[in-house]
């Protein structure tokens, strides 16, 4: 009878730990926050041992080309993009959406954390760089432009400067219109295993899709692979509005 006694005793003790942990956790918003941070040297051993994870750089494009993480992609996911890369990734790469996990990145891990709490809400699991890119000195690469925009690109095409033009529209988009001598490699094939069999890493890749929305999410890939990417800016739209302002001679 006096061990049961006993049991019992410490049944209610370890009860009232558990609902006192709990009242914290909702007590405390942050707890929900923190348990999302993430420190680089585990991005690093995921990314080298080639887990599901996609590593995104939300500063300025300024700041992501004086230097960033090596295999990070560049993406603001502000106000005006977040939600449409998000259901971009969620439609067309259902796969990724419920397997990879996202890691942002920003100076001071603040504006990264608030970005991981909202995109994780929406149904994909997302991390944040502890502490962000404050007192990081490994592993750091600078970088070229991130973006180019029609006119750029045409005088680059002009002067036949080696590129690789990646489009990773659909097929049937590219029957109504696409920049001559463009490989179309649709974005959810680069998240397949040989997926970027076709694309070169010995001479720079523009990522092509209608918008640029597409463009900029398979940068994620593109960057794991060491790949020298720009996306072309406003993509095929303003590609088609540019070449229709153009003065014929």
């Amino acid at each position: 009878m006096q061990n049961k006694r006993i049991g019992i005793i410490v049944s209610i003790i370890i009860g009232t730990i558990i609902i006192g942990a709990i009242t914290l956790g909702q007590d405390n918003p942050n707890d929900s926050l923190d348990k999302y941070a993430i420190d680089d040297k585990t991005v690093l051993v995921q990314l080298q041992n080639n887990l599901p994870v996609l590593l995104v750089d939300i500063r300025t494009a300024e700041q992501f080309q004086a230097g960033h993480l090596k295999g990070s992609a560049h993406d603001n996911l502000n106000s005006t993009t977040l939600e449409k890369r998000i259901t971009t990734i969620q439609k067309r790469l259902p796969e990724v959406a419920s397997t990879y996990n996202l890691v942002l990145v920003d100076d001071d891990g603040i504006i990264a954390k608030e970005r991981a709490q909202t995109i994780t809400a929406m149904g994909i699991q997302t991390f944040y760089l502890e502490d962000g890119m404050n007192n990081l000195s490994e592993d750091i690469i600078s970088g070229t432009q991130t973006t180019i925009d029609s006119k750029e690109l045409s005088q680059k095409i002009t002067v036949d400067e080696d590129l690789f033009l990646l489009d990773v529209r659909q097929p049937e988009e590219l029957l109504e219109s696409k920049i001559e001598g463009a490989v179309n490699v649709p974005l959810a094939e680069l998240f397949q295993p040989n997926g970027m069999d076709e694309i070169p890493n010995d001479k720079p890749v523009v990522v092509i899709c209608g918008s640029g929305n597409r463009a900029t999410i398979a940068t994620y890939a593109l960057a794991q692979e060491g790949i020298d990417f720009v996306v072309l800016e406003g993509g095929m739209k303003a590609w088609n509005a540019s070449m229709e302002e153009e003065p014929t001679i």
